[in-house]
């Protein structure tokens, strides 16, 4: 059975930084990872799309309008939804040891941004981590019928040595 495994908290709550120091563990370890992920940067509000194996770097999105104003607050830019798209069709074509995807939400439940590509991703059997806040975790696992090999949520960010020893344990 393929292993997925899911990193959920609320926005701030420091899923990438901890999906970055397990994905450190990963590559320090020899795994071959793919992917990207979703740098944010809290002062303007904007992120960027860092792809896993080449570092390219994109801008993916930057807030245009107050969070009532949604799904509309977020501009979002060509270039930077097509690196994700791209990463996920490269980890489709060359599998890595892990895929990572930051992250999956509201647009992709909407059938947006990386919806397609990640229910192909799903649909494989590349062994995933994957970003989603809290409050969608419910929405994403019956979206794409997801059986989590393991969770993690805040409490579990300050050690991720032991989060990747124990996925270690599923691949």
């Amino acid at each position: 059975m393929k292993s997925i495994f899911i990193i959920s908290g609320e926005k701030g709550s420091g899923k990438t930084a901890f999906l970055i120091d397990v994905l450190a563990f990963f590559q320090m370890n020899g795994f071959v990872v793919g992917g990207f992920v979703a740098l944010h940067e809290l002062q303007s509000d904007c992120y960027q799309i860092k792809d896993i194996k080449t570092n390219e770097q994109s801008p993916l999105m930057e807030r245009i309008a107050t969070f009532d104003h949604r799904p509309n607050h977020f501009k979002f830019f060509p270039k930077g939804v097509e690196v994700g798209n791209n990463c996920i069709k490269e980890l489709l074509a060359h599998p890595p040891d892990i895929a990572i995807v930051d992250e999956i939400g509201g647009y992709e439940l909407a059938g947006k941004l990386w919806s397609s590509s990640f229910t192909q991703l799903m649909e494989s059997s590349v062994p995933l981590i994957f970003t989603t806040k809290a409050r969608q975790l419910e929405g994403v696992v019956k979206k794409w019928k997801i059986k989590p090999t393991l969770i993690f949520h805040p409490v579990d960010f300050g050690d991720p040595q032991k989060a990747f020893e124990r996925m270690k344990r599923f691949l």
